[in-house]
């Protein structure tokens, strides 16, 4: 492969992966970014003619005119996100240049638009692929950048282009490598001030199946399907807690029969701090919650939620209700401090208060069928407390009623009554509100709350993945003095039968816990981790490297490695860029520059024969006596130079200079006249 070539495929490869660095940051792109990769891939292999490049050129100004008009439109009249015509602005030109033949002088301009496409996923919010993409970038773009500055110092200084070892271009690979070890260096440990890009957050809010801003049991005619995609991230960094593990979104008061949704006007409806903190019990759990952006802004944490800590640039807000909700537009990322013991059977049983938040509010009850008031009287009756009266609902959930992801077939089945007599099988929506209904017939306040129940520990990240299979609606009781107490009527095994799917296919809990560390480390990395990072490396220096008896600090065995990894990389480039190269004198350096002149004009063998024979090929092919007798001129200065012991060369520079000059002049003129050599018989 020509030097040229390697070049030019060089380039083409680290545009693409500028190409998959963007669709990292801006997300998959289904029409623009799949038709420029293919065109690159295509570039790759085929290099259209000179006729086929010249239509091709017709065709790129008028549709670069158009985008331009586009992306101008965009800023000035809609006024909306000039990112995206930009980008297809540069794809464009991207695969413009791409097509142009390997001896164009355009490389600076491939790498350029190449560089300006990884600067546009920088302006939204780069995942895992952009990682992929700007590594390969990075590298590629580095030995292109230096085959290149070979190919363009030989043609500068008329040399034949060299051939490249393969141990030179894995030696460009390791010298780019420690590059990109340098940037990671100083990105972990230069001091910075973390600014995100305003209004560009990558991919949009999601909808998350089972949580919404309404919950309905009025679906019907299918089946509620799997979703593995991840919607928190949980650390412990104070121990994990054991199981189960309800994270509490949102809680709903009015049911109008098929639909809960939250009252506008909600006296606030919450028991106090102090209560949660002082009558319940237990340890204060930490909860580190990297939560994705969803379409309702909730902040998801363990009942009973004390207090957060912001640890992205959002501000938390407790409603009336006793919900977390916040301002801003980023994905929230906070800390939880939550109390998870529950006050025990006997202690609700003597509860006592005088507080009742929204007595007509949490005991609203929509028009039912008579059946569901007389089930509510006779599980309490014989029951003289609340806490009883909640358990015998509970209990009657536990014989005979089963849990189904089949909704009902019409929608004369999809009502409360249909699954309190006669189907008794329903998700958990069903059980949620029918035990709500059943409460609030009997005079206790009670609501439903939504949210999401356990999750699936990730060993490799270190923290539980909660997805949206997960999602889950319960109960929550008010009990005075104490608070709302949760309760589950869903029956076992069934809450949270969704994950029936394993999200677990192999390798997603490592690429999970990789892009975790990505947004975490890279994205998400502000001062505060750099301070996290350089006190762990602190105290794995600062460890008693004396005690055997204790094991050695990971942190201390992961630095030592870095540094032998980089001193090996250091000593290897350095032994292979300090090697002494063989010299090439300036005689042999005008000998090679007339025997390519040789080779150009058509002289078969040219390319390998020595000085004393070049001029008998000459004549045995039939040239002109004019073009041999310069060429033995020139030969008869170059062997006296070269070899004779006497008569530096520096007394016959200009002389063999211009007698090299000559040669080539005579060489390159026979050729162009058409006459060129005589064929071999």
């Amino acid at each position: 492969m020509s030097i040229g070539l390697l070049h030019h495929r060089l380039a083409v490869v680290a545009a693409l992966m500028a190409l998959i660095a963007y669709a990292g940051g801006a997300g998959p792109d289904l029409v623009t970014a799949p038709a420029a990769g293919a065109l690159l891939v295509l570039s790759f292999f085929w290099q259209p003619a000179l006729r086929t490049m010249e239509r091709l050129e017709r065709l790129w100004l008028p549709l670069a005119l158009l985008l331009v008009v586009r992306a101008l439109y965009h800023a000035f009249v809609l006024g909306d996100d000039v990112i995206l015509p930009v980008v297809d602005l540069l794809l464009l030109l991207l695969v413009a240049e791409a097509f142009r033949p390997p001896g164009a002088q355009n490389d600076a301009r491939l790498y350029a638009l190449s560089f300006a496409l990884v600067l546009a996923a920088t302006a939204y919010r780069p995942g895992l692929l952009f990682l992929f993409g700007f590594g390969g970038f990075l590298i590629v773009g580095t030995v292109g950048l230096m085959v290149g500055y070979v190919k363009r110092q030989s043609s500068r200084r008329d040399l034949a282009p060299p051939v490249l070892s393969r141990r030179f271009l894995w030696g460009a690979v390791g010298a780019s490598g420690g590059v990109l070890v340098a940037a990671v260096v100083v990105f972990v440990f230069f001091p910075r001030s973390s600014q995100a890009w305003p209004g560009r957050l990558g991919a949009p809010p999601a909808a998350v199946a089972g949580f919404q801003d309404r919950v309905s049991i009025g679906d019907h005619g299918s089946t509620i399907l799997p979703n593995p995609a991840v919607v928190l991230r949980v650390e412990f960094p104070r121990g994990r807690p054991g199981a189960p593990l309800y994270w509490r979104g949102r809680s709903y008061d009015r049911f109008d029969g098929v639909t809960w949704s939250r009252s506008r006007r909600v006296p606030p409806s919450s028991g106090r701090t102090t209560w949660y903190e002082q009558r319940w019990g237990g340890d204060v759990v930490e909860q580190r919650v990297y939560a994705s952006r969803l379409n309702i802004r909730v902040l998801f944490a363990l009942h009973p939620l004390l207090r957060v800590r912001p640890d992205s640039p959002i501000q938390p807000i407790f409603d009336n209700a006793g919900d977390y909700t916040y301002w801003g537009s980023t994905a929230p990322v906070y800390s939880a401090f939550s109390v998870v013991s529950r006050p025990s059977g006997e202690e609700l049983r003597v509860a006592a208060g005088s507080f009742y938040p929204g007595r007509e509010l949490y005991l609203q009850v929509p028009e039912l069928d008579g059946r569901v008031r007389t089930l509510a009287d006779s599980l309490a009756a014989g029951a003289n407390n609340r806490y009883d009266r909640v358990a015998a609902v509970l209990d009657y959930f536990r014989d005979g009623f089963e849990y189904t992801l089949e909704l009902p077939a019409t929608r004369a089945q999809a009502t409360l009554e249909h699954f309190l007599f006669e189907r008794r099988a329903g998700h958990c929506e069903y059980y949620s509100t029918a035990m709500v209904m059943l409460l609030r017939s009997v005079g206790i306040q009670s609501r439903e709350v939504n949210g999401f129940l356990g999750g699936e520990w990730n060993e490799f990240g270190g923290y539980l993945a909660v997805t949206q299979n997960q999602a889950h609606t319960w109960v929550e009781v008010w009990f005075p003095g104490v608070g709302w107490v949760p309760f589950d009527p869903t029956p076992p095994g069934g809450a949270g039968a969704a994950a029936t799917l394993s999200w677990n296919w192999p390798g997603r809990f490592f690429l999970d816990g990789m892009r975790h560390r990505w947004n975490k480390w890279v994205l998400d990395y502000d001062t505060g981790s750099q301070l996290e990072i350089l006190g762990s490396v602190r105290e794995a220096l600062a460890a008693d490297s004396v005690a055997e008896e204790q094991a050695p600090h990971p942190y201390r065995w992961a630095l030592v490695a870095a540094l032998i990894l980089l001193g090996a990389a250091a000593l290897a480039v350095g032994r292979k860029w300090g090697r002494a190269r063989p010299a090439v004198s300036p005689e042999s350096t005008l000998f090679l520059k007339l025997r390519r002149a040789c080779v150009r004009a058509g002289v078969m063998g040219a390319e390998t024969v020595p000085a004393s024979h070049l001029s008998g090929m000459l004549r045995g092919e039939g040239w002109p006596a004019a073009t041999t007798d310069s060429v033995d001129r020139f030969v008869g200065l170059y062997l006296r130079a070269r070899f004779h012991p006497e008569g530096p060369f520096e007394r016959d520079r200009s002389e063999l200079e211009a007698a090299c000059r000559e040669a080539s002049r005579a060489l390159r003129k026979r050729t162009l006249v058409g006459t060129g050599p005589l064929p071999h018989m």
